[in-house]
């Protein structure tokens, strides 16, 4: 008999969401915490054991009740091998063994893969995708993603990186990105991106509200961004319309080289709405062939914030069905 529920885990890079979730799709309980943000591994696996904990007693649920624990974590990582290869998000991973680390720690089964990835089968699952077979999710947040179901599967490659749409290089005079290269899309439809485009702003001498809301050194918050474009600030605006514009050259690609039936975008960039959604959609008519842009429905998430906590359990349930 098929062990009842799982415990999903959804890495950011600013929080770490958990719940204890049921073959249904019910999250019973819930625990969040942002104590492991821009730290070292060895505190993020500290926090993530924490969390493990902390929903175990807040529920009282049994361990030998859960089927596995899925955690999804952003950046490159070989789920089949367990590794967390790097991260744009966190610092200093590079070919972590996460999964049996974490394993380990919490004495029970734990499945890692990419934060995308595990978005897509919780989509497919348990959301928008019910029904598909070739859907591709896409994450427009902190970074910028996808996640690919074919034939009604999540597909991650020959060594679990499908699908860093976000590296892949746009402009090839342009900007640096968190990975290490410039002109990616990431660099411009991302949280970072969002942020590195109102320092490159102010450093060029725009006139910006945007200026007295800056704090040296740290990020600038997309939801800052949204309500400086609010109220009329012409870089906010330009920059939320810049953003907006190369996510749906990604889109672009999506449908280009995927043919999906269906693409699902989610995120937290998706809440700004049509300053950001407009622009996408249309680049997204720009750059597709008129009968592949025919093809392809485009709609948002279902499963809204908790689709992290979801999809990490939806990838346990598929491993365990």
């Amino acid at each position: 008999m098929s062990k009842p529920y799982a415990i999903g885990i959804d890495v950011g890079g600013t929080k770490i969401a958990a719940g204890l979730v049921d073959r249904t799709g019910t999250i019973l309980h819930r625990f969040t915490t942002g104590a492991h943000a821009q730290q070292q591994p060895a505190v993020v696996i500290e926090t993530i054991v924490q969390t493990y904990q902390a929903i175990v007693a807040q529920s009282g649920v049994d361990p030998a009740d859960l089927a596995a624990v899925g955690l999804g974590f952003p950046g490159n990582t070989n789920g089949a091998a367990g590794l967390v290869l790097a991260s744009s998000n966190l610092p200093a991973w590079d070919h972590f063994p996460l999964r049996d680390t974490v394993a380990s720690r919490l004495g029970v089964p734990v499945l890692l893969e990419n934060d995308a990835n595990l978005c897509a089968v919780g989509e497919h699952r348990f959301g928008a995708g019910q029904g598909t077979q070739h859907m591709a999710y896409v994450t427009f947040s902190t970074g910028y993603g996808i996640g690919m179901i074919i034939n009604g599967r999540l597909y991650t490659g020959h060594t679990g990186t499908a699908g860093e749409l976000g590296h892949v290089v746009i402009n090839i005079d342009g900007p640096p990105c968190s990975c290490g290269k410039q002109g990616c899309i990431m660099a411009y439809a991302s949280g970072i991106g969002i942020s590195r485009m109102v320092y490159a702003g102010i450093a060029a001498g725009a006139k910006t509200s945007l200026r007295d809301t800056m704090v040296a050194g740290q990020r600038v918050p997309a939801e800052t961004v949204a309500l400086a474009a609010q109220q009329g600030d012409a870089l906010a605006c330009e920059i939320l319309r810049t953003a907006g514009y190369y996510a749906g050259v990604g889109l672009s690609v999506i449908v280009q080289i995927l043919n999906p039936e269906l693409i699902v975008i989610g995120g937290g960039l998706v809440h700004i709405g049509a300053s950001v959604w407009e622009p996408a959609l249309a680049a997204l008519r720009q750059h597709t062939q008129p009968e592949l842009l025919d093809s392809v429905r485009i709609v948002p998430w279902q499963l809204g914030d908790d689709l992290g906590i979801l999809g990490a359990a939806a990838q346990v349930f598929a491993a365990t069905d």
